[in-house]
């Protein structure tokens, strides 16, 4: 049975890769959740999708620029949550010591290549005990063998361009797994991965047909910006079966 990540947390409804998404996703009673990594100028881990801050605070730049001071002093666009802030990766992790979440960390590092990220996200996840409940994902291939140099927490390699064949990625770059643009994915590519011991997850599975046709053809992980539906979706297949 598919397994359900909230996708940037409980983003379908609450703001996205914030503790209250993640604290949502948690109460959805979904397998785990994903996030993303972007690094400061101070070199402090925070978890936001964007290379900058102007889509999702009320801050402008680049991460990358900026000082752990600096990043905290913004506030997430929401009309009615004046207080949520970009939370760093150490409190995500701290706060997952407390449920049996599994974290989907995945490294923002394609279009900036940060130097180090590799090995400080890893040492993090060390730091508070998770690395068998830490799945990494990156876009960046060069990152995916770094990491598998680095930790034996599941590394997976993130694709979105179609032509790609997902299991000769997996084994090109030694990735444990295969998270890909449900566009790009077909119940073939997925099942030639699956019996070569790869398994499989989609992002991003929102809209009910969707859900349920991947569930159905046995997909691995569901990432979804609405892991209660997508829960609810899956134990009405449970009954069914």
């Amino acid at each position: 049975m598919s397994n359900i990540f909230a996708h940037r947390g409980s983003s379908g409804k609450y703001p996205e890769n914030t503790m209250l998404a993640f604290k949502k996703a948690e109460k959805t009673g979904c397998y785990g959740i994903e996030l993303d990594v972007q690094m400061s100028k101070d070199r402090e881990c925070f978890v936001i999708h964007d290379e900058t801050v102007n889509r999702t605070t009320n801050g402008r730049g680049y991460i990358k620029d900026k000082t752990l001071k600096e990043i905290k002093k913004f506030s997430i666009k929401s009309g009615w949550l004046k207080k949520e802030r970009i939370p760093l990766l150490d409190e995500v992790l701290e706060w997952a010591q407390h449920n049996s979440l599994i974290i989907n960390i995945e490294l923002k590092n394609d279009k900036i290549r940060y130097e180090g990220m590799e090995e400080l996200v890893v040492q993090k996840v060390a730091k508070f005990n998770l690395e068998e409940r830490v799945i990494f994902s990156t876009f960046n291939l060069q990152s995916v063998r770094k990491l598998k140099e680095l930790t034996n927490s599941e590394v997976a390699a993130l694709y979105s361009k179609k032509g790609t064949n997902p299991l000769l990625l997996a084994q090109s770059t030694g990735a444990d797994a295969i998270h890909a643009n449900q566009r790009v994915m077909t119940e073939k590519l997925m099942k030639d991965c699956q019996q070569n011991g790869v398994p499989v997850r989609l992002y991003t599975l929102n809209k009910p047909v969707a859900i349920e046709k991947w569930i159905q053809a046995g997909l691995n992980g569901v990432i979804t910006d609405y892991p209660e539906l997508a829960e609810q979706l899956k134990k009405k297949r449970a009954v069914k079966a």
